[in-house]
């Protein structure tokens, strides 16, 4: 069974033949299957993971502890917990070096 249909009267499932779908209790409705051939096949397009920004951009404002450059790419990983802070994870623009930092807590 590739799908389930219920009952209007009672809300038990229905048994499903070629054209009529019926109920135990006597309610039966005409259904229009769809065949395998007829069904619509999705493309599921996969991403190729986090874009890789070019370094000649900017970026925000962090200075590097590795190598003091003056930029990076912040990436914002939420909060865990509703009393906590939010944590990011500063990539450096010029050698990748990843620092992380929870602003607002004790977590620093």
């Amino acid at each position: 069974m590739e799908f389930m249909e219920f009952c209007e009267k009672c809300g038990k499932p229905l048994e499903i033949g070629k054209e009529i779908a019926q109920c135990k209790c006597g309610f039966s409705k005409k259904i229009n299957q769809v065949s395998t051939s007829e069904k619509i096949q999705k493309i599921v397009e996969r991403g190729k993971g986090v874009a890789k920004k070019e370094n000649n951009e900017k970026g925000f404002p962090h200075k590097c502890k590795k190598c003091g450059h003056e930029f990076a790419d912040v990436i914002d990983l939420g909060v865990f917990y509703s009393d906590e802070a939010s944590i990011y994870l500063f990539k450096c623009k010029k050698c990748n070096n990843t620092e992380r930092d929870a602003y607002g807590s004790s977590n620093t």
